[in-house]
Parts: structure tokens; C-alpha cells; sequence
């Protein structure tokens, strides 16, 4: 049993890598602030599920970087 949860945490880490990933590119490419953020969030073993849910549910509420807000700017 104690063999198994070493290999569950660099499965966990595994996972979590590459969709950390995937939501920082996606983070810079809507504009957010401090796409890095996210990227941390993920990668810790424990909590990074939960990062990954509160992001995908989120993202389109989450604070933009300045002047870069498309609905503003297409009003104008």
C-alpha cells in the first residue's frame, strides 16, 4: 500500500502537466490576468483538480488584462 501512493502522486502530477498547460495557453489567449496563475494552481498535486474545475467553470468571468476587452471595444 505505501508503494502506491508515491506512483498516484506522479499519476496525479502526469495528468495535471499537460491540462496546466493547455489552460495557461488558453488563459493568455482570452487576455486573462496573470495567465501564470493557473499554471501553478494545477501543478499542485492535491488542490490542481480543483483549480482545473473553478477555471473551466469560470474563465469567462475571470479578470482580463487591461484594454483588451472585446465587447467594450466593439461598442465604442
Amino acid at each position: 500500500m505505501a508503494d502506491l501512493v508515491p506512483l498516484l502522486l506522479v499519476g496525479a502530477v502526469a495528468i495535471q502537466i499537460p491540462i496546466g498547460i493547455l489552460m495557461y495557453l488558453d488563459a493568455k489567449r482570452l487576455g486573462l490576468k496573470n495567465p501564470e496563475i493557473y499554471w501553478l494552481g494545477v501543478v499542485i498535486p492535491a488542490a490542481g483538480f480543483v483549480v482545473i474545475l473553478y477555471y473551466f467553470t469560470e474563465r469567462r468571468n475571470l479578470p482580463k488584462k487591461e484594454g483588451e476587452n472585446p465587447s467594450k471595444n466593439a461598442s465604442q
